[in-house]
């Protein structure tokens, strides 16, 4: 669920350092320093246009990558991916390096909302100004559709939020709203809706508290917090009707279709 790309904003040097070349990315809005085994291997991966390797920082100029890899006998291994694989390969192998911590972290920050179960209430900041509660919208509507991403601006959650958008005379003729969540800013929000033409509200879970009371926040080592990507269809009981995930869903109904075209749209239509 991490980004196809890397964000605009500054990492500590330790970390990650990105420019603004490219769209921002679906990263984490905060960052934590590496132990000394995952930055070694972070210093392993070498982008294939950058200007700034021999400094030792990881920076983003292009949309595909040379990656290569030292065997234990000495030889290096080359191969080509784009920015998201890099960066799941990344945080796999950290995962790997970090087993007991990413246990606690799983156990601590994942919820458990099923269908069927009250959904979490909630009252946060939202575009256009104010802020939306989830039993108000319940109260003019027969459906909320709440769906958690990642980050403003990067390739999947863009096109994600256009294939909301396109759809809205459709929600609207089922009396849903659809609310998207995640750990940005308002001020960033304002900007990718300015960007991208949305005309739904986007909600600022500044502090993950919301995504956390959904199972929709995830916590990694070098990435922090972040939203997952997930959706919610909400009732106007305010009971969950459906919900999907990207990664790690238990049954196959509750397996999120591609957002990159109009499935996920499709399928979150067909429960109403």
């Amino acid at each position: 669920q991490l980004a196809s790309s890397l964000s605009s904003r500054a990492y500590d040097s330790h970390v990650i350092k990105a420019n603004n070349m490219n769209a921002s990315p679906c990263v984490p809005k905060s960052s934590s320093l590496l132990n000394s085994r995952a930055t070694r291997f972070l210093l392993s991966f070498d982008c294939k246009t950058s200007s700034h390797s021999s400094q030792k920082k990881l920076m983003t100029t292009t949309r595909s990558f040379v990656v290569k890899a030292t065997k234990d006998d000495g030889r290096v291994a080359t191969t080509t991916t784009n920015r998201r694989e890099m960066i799941m390969t990344i945080a796999t192998s950290v995962v790997a390096l970090n087993t007991t911590t990413n246990k606690a972290y799983a156990s601590e920050s994942l919820g458990n909302v099923n269908v069927g179960d009250k959904a979490p209430e909630f009252t946060l900041p939202a575009t256009g100004g104010g802020t939306i509660a989830l039993s108000d919208i319940l109260a003019e509507n027969d459906y909320a559709v709440v769906y958690f991403y990642n980050q403003d601006g990067s390739t999947g959650c863009s096109i994600e939020a256009e294939r909301f958008n396109q759809a809205q005379e459709q929600f609207k003729a089922k009396k849903a709203r659809v609310l998207g969540v995640s750990m940005d800013s308002i001020e960033s929000h304002e900007g990718f809706c300015d960007k991208k033409g949305l005309t739904f509200s986007l909600l600022s879970d500044g502090d993950g508290a919301v995504s956390k009371a959904y199972g929709a926040e995830l916590t990694l080592p070098i990435f922090g917090k972040f939203s997952d990507r997930q959706t919610f269809l909400v009732g106007k009981d305010g009971l969950v009707k459906a919900k999907w995930k990207e990664m790690g869903a238990k049954v196959d109904e509750e397996k999120m279709a591609s957002v990159k075209s109009t499935a996920h749209v499709e399928q979150v239509l067909a429960k109403m």
